[in-house]
């Protein structure tokens, strides 16, 4: 080879690794240029003037009226937005609408209500009425409880009519086993044809199934989007889906910001030791057709274990310093496609955690230090701060 060719061939790379690490850098500032910031703006209240505790079950966009459940009476209210209440049942008193112990309510259609329940799922009119009950979809054994209140059952409509996607967990299905075998908990029922299939099934290439270690249960949170599209994620994954239950698959698959990522240390399947979750996906809420991802910090094992040899550690000091220490919330924002950027949120959230709506908004509750005989819910609008 010449001299000439040599230079000329040394060039031309030179050239093109330029050209190359230029468009490298223009598609970064692109990506970087598209991310936003937002911030949590109340715009609105609803007060229930009531001493007992209430918490908000599920709000329906369509009618505007909230489920509300009196944590101390039992009693579950449907209320309007001049909290007003339409109507008034208490599932859990024998009688006509006795049902037991629940895991999660949703509104069913426009004129039904559907139950979660201990033995059985029911749907409900919304005076309180039992209209069907339906055998959950794998064998019982006991359910198990979760952290962070992560949607249990939701309601959408499809070509067929109105279904429910639930997460169904029983003591089965919630031992500690190595998640790379099929672990089912989220079905998609239809109580109308008895058709039940499992949904949002972990791909070959997840995380929970190529660690090779044991990570946490692996349990999913969902939220409706809109119609029959939803969003979900686990607690350490590191991806947000984008799911069509209509055609019961993932139609889209985003990757988490790697400051945002998960943070955990696997421990063996067969031994003894406990994994640790350092940064999980708490949870997940639907806003105006986009996802609202719960980011979460974690106390670590070795300080959550010595805080925990006081006998009322729940609610020491130290306890209250390790949470506001690890526990830091972060807020993220997409839409069906992309990461939109990572909201600005100083709502104070207590332990009550937002109730998303297809809508523009969030229905969050406020905590107050001191007692009340009224309770309140803000109206909180997501809103694009500008530069």
């Amino acid at each position: 080879m010449t001299k000439f060719r040599k230079t000329y061939l040394s060039l031309f790379l030179l050239s093109s690794l330029l050209a190359f690490t230029s468009c490298n850098q223009n598609e970064e500032e692109k990506v970087q240029a598209e991310i936003r910031s937002y911030s949590a703006e109340i715009v609105d209240s609803l007060v229930i003037n009531r001493l007992s505790v209430v918490e908000l079950l599920d709000y329906q966009s369509s009618a505007g009226e909230f489920l509300i459940f009196d944590t101390q009476t039992g009693e579950h209210l449907i209320m309007n937005e001049k909290a007003e209440i339409l109507s008034s049942f208490n599932p859990y008193l024998q009688g006509p609408s006795y049902m037991g112990f629940s895991y999660g309510w949703s509104f069913y259609g426009q004129d039904e209500l559907v139950a979660y329940g201990q033995s059985y799922y029911y749907r409900y009119s919304k005076s309180g009425e039992i209209l069907g009950k339906y055998e959950p979809p794998i064998d019982k054994g006991g359910g198990v409880q979760l952290d962070y209140s992560p949607q249990r059952i939701r309601a959408f409509e499809t070509e067929r009519g109105t279904e429910v996607l639930t997460m169904f967990i029983s003591n089965f299905n919630s031992k500690r086993q190595p998640n790379e075998d099929p672990n089912d908990v989220i079905f998609r029922m239809n109580f109308e044809t008895g058709e039940t299939i499992p949904a949002m099934q972990k791909a070959p290439d997840n995380i929970y199934r190529t660690v090779g270690k044991y990570i946490d249960p692996g349990y999913p949170t969902f939220t409706l989007l809109s119609g029959s599209t939803f969003a979900y994620t686990h607690q350490s994954d590191g991806f947000l889906y984008i799911f069509d239950a209509e055609k019961n698959q993932n139609i889209n698959k985003i990757a988490i910001p790697e400051e945002f990522l998960p943070q955990f240390k696997g421990v063996d399947f067969d031994g003894k030791d406990n994994s640790e979750q350092l940064r999980i996906n708490a949870n997940v809420y639907s806003v105006d057709g986009k996802a609202l991802l719960l980011s979460s910090g974690r106390i670590p094992n070795a300080i959550i274990k010595e805080i925990q040899q006081n006998p009322n550690w729940f609610r020491s000091p130290e306890f209250k310093a390790a949470q506001k220490k690890y526990m830091t919330p972060t807020f993220l924002l997409f839409d069906q496609n992309k990461f939109l950027g990572e909201l600005d949120w100083d709502i104070d959230l207590g332990e009550v955690m937002p109730k998303g709506t297809q809508d523009g908004f969030l229905w969050v509750k406020r905590t107050y230090k001191d007692e009340r005989d009224y309770q309140t819910f803000l109206k909180v609008k997501i809103v694009e701060e500008k530069e």
